[in-house]
C-alpha cells in the first residue's frame, strides 16, 4: 500500500497531471510521505489501545465478612493486541476502498480521493508497525522471541517488496487507464482477505504473557510514566538517532529510487528494472532478518550485531554513490542488495534490544517511538532529497546522496554509543 506509486512514478504523474514537473512528481511522492508524516503525529495516542482489558469483579455478595471484601481484578491477556491489530486491519480496508475509487478517475478530483484513501491506510499502519516485538513475547517462548520478531518484521518488508515488483509488472504506460484501477482493486481485495485472517487468528489468548504482565502501558510506578522513563535513558536517545537515520534512509532510497537511478542510467535501466531492484533490495532483508533473529536467540549479542549491521548499511550507501558516479550498473545492484540486507536485518534486532535494555516497559512503547523518529527522518530526507534534485545534471541526486551519506555516518556513530544490561534476559533466566 505504501510503495505502490514509487516504482511507476512517471506513469502516475502522466495519469493524474499529464505533465512532469517538480510539483507533480512531489505530489506523487506525497502518497508515500503521508505514511511517514502521519505516524509521528498519531503513534503516542495509540498506546492506550494496546492496554489489555482489566475486569474488576465485586466479591461474592454471600460473604458476610465485609472487612475482607475487596474487588477482584483480572487482566484479559492479549486483548489489547487483538484490539489494535483489528483497528489497523479495518482502517486499511477502508483506505484501500477509497484508493480504488480515486484510481478510477484520472483527474485532480480522483487524485484527491486517492490521497484520502492513502491517508487512511497510513493511519492503519500506525496500529501495525510496532506490534512485532510485543507479539513475539506474548505468543512465543523466550528461546524464539528474536526469531519470531524477525519473521513479523520481514512480513512487512515482503509486502513492500511485493509493491515494488507488482506495480511495474501490472502498470504499463500504454494501458495505464485500465491497469491502475485494476491494480488498486486487487489491493482492496487483498485487504479484505487480511481483515478476515486477522479476525480468525486472534480468537485465542496468547500463552506467554508472563514477560509483559508487569509492563502494561498503563504502568505508572513511582508516579513516572514509561515514556518519561525512556526519555531519561541515554541509550534510548542514541537508539532513536541511529534507527531514525536508518529507517529514514530506507524510506528515501525506496521512494526516490526512480529519480536516483533513471537519469544517470537512462539508456540502460527502465522503470521495470528499478522495480525489480527495489523488490530484491527489500526481499534480501527477509532471510537476513531471520538469520539475525536466530543468532540473537542463541547468543544475545545485540550490541555487536547492531554495530556491524549499521556499519554495513553506511558502507553500502558509499558503494551506491561511487557506482553511480562511475556508471557501474553491477556496482549499483550489489550495493542496493547489501543496503537491503543490512538495513532491514537490523530493525528486529534494535526492537528487541530495546525490550532487553528497558524491561519491564511494554515493548510496543519503545518500538513505537523508534518508528516515530524513523518516520520523521523519512519525511525530512525524502522532502530534502526530492526538492534539492538538480535536474540539469545526469547524476541529478549527487548532492542529496552525499547529504544522506553524512547523515548515515552520524547514525552509525550513535549506534556505537549504545550499551547496557540485558534486563529482560536476566529476569527470564531467573524464572
Amino acid at each position: 500500500m505504501w510503495v505502490t506509486f514509487a516504482p511507476c512514478l512517471y506513469i502516475f504523474v502522466d495519469y493524474y497531471f499529464q505533465h512532469a514537473s517538480t510539483l507533480t512528481t512531489n505530489a506523487i511522492h506525497s502518497l508515500s510521505s503521508v505514511y511517514m508524516f502521519l505516524y509521528p503525529l498519531v503513534i503516542h495516542f495509540t498506546f492506550p489501545v494496546f492496554d489489555d482489558t482489566i475486569i474488576r469483579n465485586k466479591t461474592n455478595s454471600d460473604n458476610t465478612d465485609s472487612s475482607s471484601s475487596s474487588p477482584m481484578t483480572y487482566v484479559v491477556p492479549g486483548s489489547g493486541l487483538k484490539r489494535g491489530i483489528m483497528i489497523g486491519a479495518v482502517l486499511n480496508l477502508f483506505g484501500a476502498m477509497i484508493r480504488w475509487y480515486g484510481g478510477s478517475s484520472p483527474t485532480l478530483c480522483g487524485f484527491f480521493f486517492l490521497f484520502i484513501g492513502q491517508t487512511l491506510a497510513a493511519l492503519a499502519q500506525v496500529f501495525m508497525l510496532a506490534i512485532p516485538p510485543q507479539l513475539a513475547v506474548a505468543w512465543f517462548p523466550a528461546s524464539e522471541i528474536n526469531f519470531a520478531t524477525a519473521i513479523a518484521v520481514s512480513a512487512n518488508n515482503l509486502g513492500i517488496a511485493m509493491g515494488c515488483l507488482w506495480s511495474p509488472w501490472a502498470i504499463k504506460q500504454a494501458t495505464m487507464m485500465h491497469d491502475i484501477p485494476r491494480l488498486l482493486f486487487c489491493q482492496f481485495l487483498l485487504c479484505s482477505l487480511v481483515l478476515i485472517m486477522v479476525w480468525s487468528a486472534f480468537q485465542k489468548q496468547p500463552p506467554y504473557n508472563i514477560h509483559t504482565s508487569a509492563a502494561l502501558p498503563g504502568d505508572n510506578s513511582h508516579g513516572v510514566s514509561p515514556t518519561a522513563k525512556l526519555f531519561k535513558e541515554k541509550n534510548f536517545k542514541y537508539l532513536l538517532l541511529a534507527y531514525g537515520v536508518i529507517f529514514g534512509a530506507q524510506c528515501a532510497i525506496i521512494t526516490l529510487i526512480d529519480q536516483v537511478l533513471l537519469p544517470p542510467f537512462a539508456d540502460i535501466i527502465s522503470e521495470g528494472d528499478v522495480g525489480l531492484l527495489s523488490c530484491a533490495t527489500l526481499s534480501i532483508g527477509v532471510p537476513g532478518s531471520i538469520l539475525v533473529g536466530h543468532y540473537l536467540d542463541k547468543t544475545k549479542k545485540y550490541r555487536h550485531v547492531c554495530n556491524i549491521l549499521s556499519l554495513l548499511t553506511t558502507l553500502s550507501l558509499i558503494a551506491l554513490y561511487l557506482s553511480i558516479e562511475c556508471k557501474y550498473v553491477m556496482g549499483v545492484v550489489t550495493s542496493c542488495i547489501l543496503f537491503g540486507a543490512s538495513s532491514y536485518s537490523i530493525a528486529p534486532a534494535i526492537f528487541q534490544y530495546c525490550g532487553e535494555l528497558f524491561y519491564p516497559i511494554n515493548e510496543i512503547i519503545p518500538t513505537g517511538y523508534l518508528f516515530l523518529v524513523g518516520n520523521i527522518g523519512g519525511v525530512v530526507l525524502v522532502a530534502f532529497m526530492g526538492w534539492t534534485e538538480n535536474a540539469n545534471q545526469d547524476f541529478n541526486m549527487r548532492w542529496p546522496l552525499l547529504c544522506l551519506l553524512a547523515t548515515m555516518i552520524l547514525g552509525t556513530l550513535a549506534m556505537t554509543r549504545v550499551n547496557g544490561v540485558l534486563k529482560r534476559s536476566m529476569v527470564i533466566s531467573v524464572e
